[in-house]
């Protein structure tokens, strides 16, 4: 299985918003990288960016290719596992989130698009106001106890 978190922010960063962003994401224990749109696996057309925008992919830390542990939605026993993160998969959710919220803020982005799956695979869409962000993804976490396979059209 491959827990995946990518998207992308619009409208196109400004100068300043790159180099903040490229900061954050410098000081981040996150692994952001920018993307191609090529690698939006099994976007829906629709959803493809026809703009030049930060195009990104989010993994679980600098060695990381993928957001296993930041999405998988399991609980870990601290005293036996050492993931790097909390034990707790709604705290391991809220890292996320909270980084999507930031790269937001820091960009002044007016919408950012993301789909977190397993396996590349979106079943829904959702759009959602960047005030539900919180409340709509948990709960979606919690309904399926994994990764939602679901795009998030996230509006500021």
């Amino acid at each position: 299985m491959s827990n995946d978190v990518y998207g992308y922010l619009e409208p196109t960063l400004g100068m300043n918003e790159a180099a903040l962003l490229k900061e954050y994401i410098k000081n981040s224990s996150l692994n952001i990288q920018s993307i191609t749109e090529k690698e939006l696996f099994n976007y829906p057309s629709e959803f493809i960016p026809t703009k030049e925008l930060f195009i990104f992919d989010i993994a679980d830390g600098p060695n990381s290719i993928n957001a296993t542990y930041l999405i998988d939605y399991l609980e870990y026993d601290p005293e036996s596992c050492d993931i790097g993160f909390p034990s707790d998969p709604k705290k391991r959710l809220n890292i996320l989130l909270d980084t999507l919220v930031d790269m937001i803020k820091i960009t002044n982005a007016k919408k950012m698009v993301v789909a977190m799956t397993d396996c590349n695979q979106i079943e829904t869409i959702k759009k959602i106001n960047l005030s539900e962000l919180y409340d709509v993804i948990h709960a979606d976490f919690e309904k399926y106890r994994a990764p939602p396979d679901t795009l998030y059209e996230i509006t500021v």
